[in-house]
């Protein structure tokens, strides 16, 4: 095992992973973030595989994520990942976006628990691990982000979608980027076609399985001509002990605010994480 506190990766966008402005879709870069977190793990010895092998895996609490813009066809870019504090079984995982001349583009944070697999509870994270990637022994694991959350009578209009094999990850639940895909798919066309998402924060409250059926909801907070604001929620209908239908659950919860491509151009610095 070795040490490594900081872990970059260098990426460049593939045609699948762009929307039509030719830059990162926001679930692409949401997938690049898990991706440079767990290619961290692999750099220190404790890969996905070798972690669930052993009984434990990491799970997202949530998370914040802040871009001034994103990468575009052919830019070189990397991400930057270091756990910024722990606390017993929690960790807080801090990243930084840069594009092709090394200028800061965007930052995120999250917070994850290590997880015993089997006795489905958090446990300390391993020794090796915290030796290996040295957080801060001063720095202290913040909050979740509040979340205005909207109600399950927000579901209303919105499409319901049946949990395929294709949304389940290694952990054997949903994923966490597809929360994120079902809840965008709510947002107004308008919204998607003249805004940017420019910062979103997102709590993942229950675990969503294989069968199982979901809904999007979806809330305005507030709105202006640059910068709308959105509340996001997920429900899912779960089955009780005689196999009847419970009431919509809420599984995952997120905010999101929108930059007008229109004003972009003369902004573009990063907001503070």
């Amino acid at each position: 095992m070795s040490n490594a506190p900081r872990h970059i990766r260098s990426f460049s966008l593939r045609y699948y992973e762009m929307n039509r402005f030719g830059e990162a879709t926001p679930l692409t870069l949401l997938s690049l973030l898990e991706e440079t977190a767990f290619s961290h793990c692999d750099a220190v010895g404790w890969d996905v595989y070798r972690l669930r092998k052993e009984g434990f895996g990491w799970i997202l609490l949530g998370g914040t994520v802040n871009i001034a813009r994103y990468p575009t066809y052919r830019e070189a870019f990397t991400l930057e990942t270091w756990l910024s504090a722990s606390r017993l079984f929690h960790g807080q995982r801090d990243y930084l976006l840069r594009g092709s001349a090394g200028e800061t583009i965007g930052t995120a944070r999250s917070w994850w628990v290590f997880y015993d697999l089997e006795r489905r509870r958090p446990v300390k994270i391993l020794e090796p691990i915290l030796n290996a990637w040295a957080p801060n022994p001063e720095g202290s694991v913040d909050r979740l982000p509040e979340i205005t959350t909207p109600s399950a009578e927000h579901m209303d209009g919105t499409r319901a979608y049946d949990v395929r094999l294709n949304d389940i990850d290694t952990n054997g639940h949903v994923n966490n980027v597809n929360y994120l895909e079902w809840a965008f798919e709510s947002v107004p066309q308008s919204v998607q076609d003249d805004y940017m998402l420019s910062s979103i924060s997102g709590r993942y409250i229950h675990e969503v399985r294989y069968g199982e059926r979901i809904r999007p909801a979806f809330s305005e907070i507030r709105k202006s001509d640059e910068s709308p604001h959105f509340s996001h929620a997920v429900f899912a209908e779960k089955t009780g002990e005689r196999n009847e239908k419970t009431a919509p659950v809420l599984v995952a919860a997120a905010e999101t605010s929108w930059k007008s491509r229109a004003s972009l151009a003369s902004s573009r610095s990063v907001p503070a994480a």
